[in-house]
């Protein structure tokens, strides 16, 4: 499994969202990796497109990471903080992990892969938003925007997926507050955004906060999923 998932991990950054899927003209998509070798080493990917234009990249390892915006979108006081403000996330995501590490000894290598956006059909059809959670190479949960709740693949058969179902079930925050986050938010955003502001146009709202705000929703929720699902030592039932 590690050696069929490494070629793809090394891959920059803006292949990695045009493999998985081929934006179209009205789409926002998020793609971000956490690969952990071992409790103490963990290096992560990650990259944002909107309307079919790369916007975001993360990369790097441990504490060196390095977070760019591909175009000039934000003042560079406000990105200080934002980069700053992420950075802060990976530090304790990692913390987190340790954390678990010592208290249930973990099987390692371990491979977070998060993916997420939202696409806008031709006018009058709904859009579709999605999230996507897979560790090791596995579809480990995925939530479903009709119901606001999360789903594990009908073949995973365990208890540590119902538990962690249960869990993303029970908090608004990782539902219904998910759910109107990529399905007004994001979609607001693609709506109002065009080619031309891609492309250096200053005019309208800035959404650079909207594409970091969802690169960083999505180590919150994986963190969430990924806890539970380290916490009770990744065991199948």
């Amino acid at each position: 499994m590690l050696t069929t998932l490494l070629p793809l991990l090394f891959l920059p950054g803006w292949a990695l969202c045009s493999q998985k899927a081929s934006d179209g003209p009205r789409s926002l998509h998020i793609l971000q990796f956490a690969y952990f070798r071992d409790p103490l080493h963990v290096r992560y990917w990650g990259n944002a497109s909107l309307r079919g234009h790369p916007t975001h990249v993360l990369e790097g390892n441990g504490t060196n990471v390095t977070i760019l915006q591909l175009q000039p979108l934000e003042e560079p006081e406000s990105w200080a903080r934002t980069e700053r403000g992420l950075k802060r996330y990976l530090q304790d995501f990692h913390g987190l992990l340790r954390l678990v590490h010592l208290e249930r000894s973990l099987a390692f290598p371990l491979i977070i892969r998060c993916f997420l956006g939202c696409e806008l059909p031709p006018e009058g059809s709904k859009a579709h938003i999605f999230f996507e959670v897979t560790v090791n190479g596995s579809s480990f949960a995925s939530f479903q925007p009709e119901s606001a709740s999360w789903v594990a693949p009908s073949q995973t058969r365990s208890t540590v997926a119902a538990y962690t179902l249960k869990e993303l079930n029970t908090h608004n925050r990782t539902r219904y507050e998910l759910r109107e986050f990529l399905q007004d938010t994001c979609v607001e955003y693609v709506q109002e955004h065009t080619v031309n502001n891609l492309k250096g146009s200053q005019t309208g709202r800035s959404y650079t906060s909207l594409v970091l705000g969802i690169l960083v929703g999505s180590f919150i929720i994986t963190g969430v999923a990924v806890g539970i699902f380290l916490c009770t030592g990744g065991r199948r039932c």
